[in-house]
């Protein structure tokens, strides 16, 4: 039965008793709790009660994710496939408002897919989840949607999808994304990340100057936090509520003609003048 889309305590107190029954394996259950969220966080959106939207979020979004994730874990990609066929951004004119959820329990299936099989088994549908997403999203007031493609960077070299080129793309659009994609990227596989980086350096398409809180900046400046931010002591917080690095007990190292080609990134691009003489990678930290 599809949930009323009235917001009273009923609905949430169904989401409630459909979140405990999914946690105990219940998969007609987490179809249930996906769909009252979507309704609930729907009807708050239309009716304009921001601080209802934002208060069901927090009391329920990461313990949705969290039996959704043990289920897709159970279950393997078929049921995650299930719901990015039911909850895909092209069934509607604006994103579904479980997008988020999607996107954060999509991400850790790339993550531990790629570190555990390889790219080639990544599916294609999960990576174009993330790509159409790309193509759609745009201006302010999707901070959360821009956040949660960051692991689409984990799809860098995959046969059958091209995640560079999209990224390559991207740039051109919202550059402020790329660099956190682009950092997955280099904890997924460093070589394709650094052709890929020196790509969009190069590109004479892409703008030469980048907004910033420490003032304007070169997109080379600002996409060099990249692989500063992977060999840095900070971890990624993206997907949210998983440690993935040290669930899989990952460490990056950066490889020494990785490191050269970023030092000449660096030389060409005149960035040396504004480092001290003995700079390191992780210096390049915004």
């Amino acid at each position: 039965m599809v949930p009323d889309r009235r917001s009273d305590p009923i609905e949430i107190e169904a989401l409630e008793q459909q979140i405990a029954t999914a946690d105990d394996g219940d998969v007609a259950a987490l179809m249930q709790a996906v769909a009252t969220y979507e309704t609930e966080l729907s009807s708050a959106h239309e009716q304009g009660e921001s601080d209802r939207y934002q208060g069901i979020t927090r009391a329920y979004r990461e313990r949705l994710i969290a039996v959704f994730d043990d289920a897709v874990l159970a279950e393997d990609w078929e049921l995650l496939e299930e719901f990015l066929d039911a909850y895909h951004p092209d069934t509607s004119d604006e994103f579904p408002h479980v997008t988020t959820v999607l996107q954060n329990v999509t991400g850790r299936y790339l993550i531990r897919t790629r570190l555990t099989e390889g790219v080639t088994e990544i599916p294609v549908k999960s990576l174009e989840f993330f790509s159409s997403i790309l193509d759609r999203v745009e201006g302010d007031g999707y901070d959360f949607i821009n956040e949660g493609v960051h692991p689409y960077g984990w799809g860098i070299g995959h046969p059958d999808h091209a995640v560079a080129d999209t990224i390559h793309q991207h740039a051109s659009k919202d550059i402020s994304v790329v660099n956190p994609m682009l950092e997955h990227a280099f904890y997924a596989d460093q070589h394709a990340a650094i052709d890929l980086l020196e790509r969009i350096v190069n590109d004479d398409n892409i703008s030469r100057s980048f907004a910033h809180p420490r003032g304007d900046i070169s997109e080379a400046r600002h996409l060099l936090d990249a692989p500063a931010g992977a060999v840095s002591e900070f971890s990624p917080t993206i997907p949210r509520y998983w440690e993935w690095q040290e669930e899989f007990d990952f460490e990056f190292r950066l490889d020494d003609d990785v490191e050269q080609r970023i030092q000449k990134l660096v030389s060409d691009e005149g960035l040396d003048n504004e480092l001290s003489g003995d700079w390191e990678i992780a210096d390049l930290t915004l």
